[in-house]
């Protein structure tokens, strides 16, 4: 049963994981300095310099993103795919404290630091993953009951 809206919610998330991994994060200034473009895997300087201090996000990322479309055909184990969703917005909660992590490390008397609005997409994430999880237990409410009347 792979059509269920679960697995629309899963998909989103994935997808929304992705465009998180392409996209730019944030951009820290340094007051007569250089300027960081920060990305999920590296910075990139004004003057062609690269770190790869962000490089944990990406790592996380990428497991989230692997993690929800995995979850998507365990539709025959609902009460699997149910764990694999809770596991994956505590991934995105561990996402949001790295990204905490990496502006201190990389940007510790920076004067400007924005976020950009990829940075968001690990909040859409968890919502639509909470939101994935409720449906699942919600498809396993009904199997069960079905099984008892049966």
């Amino acid at each position: 049963m792979i059509q269920r809206k679960q697995t629309i919610f899963l998909f989103l998330a994935a997808v929304f994981g992705i465009l998180s991994l392409c996209m730019q994060l944030a951009t820290v200034s340094y007051e007569g300095m250089t300027t960081y473009r920060v990305f999920s895997l590296w910075a990139i300087g004004g003057n062609s310099t690269s770190t790869f201090i962000p490089c944990p996000l990406f790592i996380l990322m990428l497991l989230s993103t692997t993690l929800s479309v995995c979850t998507i055909f365990l539709y025959k184990r609902r009460p699997l795919q149910a764990r694999l969703s809770m596991v994956n917005i505590f991934i995105m909660v561990f996402w949001y404290i790295a990204m905490i992590v990496v502006s201190k490390k990389l940007a510790p008397d920076a004067t400007n630091f924005h976020l950009e609005i990829a940075s968001s997409f690990p909040a859409v994430i968890v919502i639509l993953l909470f939101i994935a999880r409720k449906g699942i237990i919600a498809d396993e409410r009904l199997v069960r009951a079905a099984d008892r009347i049966r």
